[in-house]
Order: structure tokens, then C-alpha cells, then sequence
């Protein structure tokens, strides 16, 4: 077999992140994972290496290259080892232990991230809605329409609007008000703290509940999409979610505790 091509298309997912990892010495979990997305995602795989890539790192290439890192042991030899981390305003960050960092360095790393997140945001975003999409076609529906952050998907006898929003901080139940017959799906981000959604379950869930909203959770990491809140009908959509009940369970452990 002629490896040729296949190294020169693997190092359009290599070189970028060894290029990253070689400038950010310490690099933050969340924009580590959301550059291995935008990486791979630019990279013009051929079918052979897209195959070749799932064997080695599962389905989901990119969260499959972002464990590889993390498990210390990267698929692609040539990237630097990040075996450590800390926490630095909330973020976790890593690094490798073998180089001797000081106060200064941490508080550059957190600088430079605080500068990227605009730019994060935007490759968050269109990793929210790529992986909508591709839930949804898995599902059997078909996309019929797209804006920057709405989807309008169909399928038989059912019609479907989804949304993208990359935090559930800012997510604002009042924005959207559900049509009769058409369900109303909004896709959030997982964070590095069940905090936020906590919060956002106590003082919103049976607001948005009671609504007809549909708010799921997409587990960058993994590259999974599950439910929050609220109960879809639709058992192709169920079929597709990694742990249908999860709404329920958050339904039934997170108002017990609201009572108590």
C-alpha cells in the first residue's frame, strides 16, 4: 500500500497540532479540543484515511485525536507530550511536567486564551451545528434550511428547528417560542463543571419544560449528544442519543434536591 498520500494528509492534522502544542506550551483543555476540531474539520481526508483514522481513534475523529493526547500517548509520535495540568481562573490547562513554568508563564497562558475566545467561539459554533446536523441526518431527517444559528430540519410527518447556542449561560428560553407541530431543539455545549447547568435547571428547566423545549447537551470530549430537558417523541432521535434518559434522571434527581 502506497503511504505516501496518507502522511501527507495526516500531517495536515499533525502539523497544525504540533505547531500548537510547540507555541502554547501551556495550552487550555477547552481551546486544545476546540482547535483539534477545526483542525481536522479543515483537513481533506480521502476515504482511505478517514477509515484508517476512525480504526485508530473511533467514529468522531476529532474527539478520538484530542483522548489520544490526553491518554499521554498521541496517535501522531511527533506531538509534544502534555502530561500535567492546573487550574488557572476556573480553566483547566495543560503542559508537560519535564519543562519548569512560573507564575508568569500561567498568567501569559491565561491571557492568550482570554484573547482567543472570540475566535474559539466561532469554532464552536460550527462545531455545535456540524454535529447537529449530523445527528439529525442519522436520525432520518433532512435539512431544509440554514441560517448562522438556526437549522430547520424535515422528515416524514414531522418538522424540526434547531439551534446552536455555545454556552447555557447564555441561553435565553425566552428567544424562542415553540410552533404547534414543529419541535423546538436547542443544542448546548458541555462545560468543565456541571455548575452552570445546575443553575440553569433550577431556575429555567420547567420554564423551558412547560414551553415544548428540547435542550440537549453536546459533549465536545466525546463528540456525543444527549437530552437535558424535556422528552422527544421521536424514537429515531431517542435511538441516536448515547444516554436517552439522561433528562430524566436530571428531572428526577435535580428537583428532588430543589425541594429539599
Amino acid at each position: 500500500m502506497n503511504k505516501g498520500p496518507m502522511m501527507t494528509e495526516i500531517e495536515s492534522i499533525a502539523g497544525p497540532l504540533r505547531e500548537l502544542l510547540k507555541e502554547r506550551e501551556i495550552i487550555a483543555r477547552c481551546e486544545l479540543l476546540l482547535r483539534t476540531y477545526d483542525i481536522v474539520g479543515s483537513a481533506k481526508l480521502s476515504d482511505q484515511e478517514r477509515r484508517e483514522l476512525v480504526e485508530a481513534v473511533g467514529e468522531r475523529i476529532a474527539p478520538g485525536i484530542f483522548a489520544s493526547i490526553m491518554s499521554k500517548e498521541p496517535i501522531f509520535s511527533s506531538l509534544p507530550i502534555i502530561d500535567t495540568y492546573t487550574q488557572i481562573d476556573g480553566r483547566i490547562f495543560h503542559f508537560s511536567h519535564s519543562k519548569k513554568y512560573g507564575k508568569r508563564d500561567f498568567k501569559r497562558a491565561a491571557e492568550r486564551l482570554h484573547g482567543s475566545l472570540p475566535q474559539l467561539k466561532i469554532i464552536l459554533q460550527k462545531c455545535l451545528m456540524d454535529r447537529l446536523i449530523a445527528f439529525m441526518e442519522d436520525a432520518g431527517y433532512t435539512l431544509s434550511a440554514q441560517s448562522q444559528q438556526e437549522l430547520t430540519f424535515r422528515a416524514e410527518k414531522r418538522t424540526a428547528k434547531a439551534f446552536a447556542v455555545t454556552s447555557v449561560k447564555s441561553l435565553d428560553i425566552n428567544n424562542y417560542t415553540p410552533e404547534t407541530g414543529i419541535d423546538y431543539i436547542v443544542l448546548v455545549p458541555s462545560s468543565e463543571t456541571l455548575q452552570p447547568f445546575v443553575q440553569f435547571f433550577q431556575e429555567n428547566g420547567q420554564a423551558a419544560e412547560d414551553k415544548g423545549l428540547n435542550i440537549w447537551i453536546m459533549n465536545l470530549e466525546k463528540g456525543t449528544i444527549d437530552p437535558f430537558i424535556g422528552y422527544t417523541t421521536d424514537l429515531d432521535i431517542y435511538n441516536q442519543f448515547t444516554n436517552p434518559r439522561l433528562a430524566e434522571m436530571v428531572r428526577s434527581n435535580w428537583s428532588r434536591g430543589c425541594s429539599q
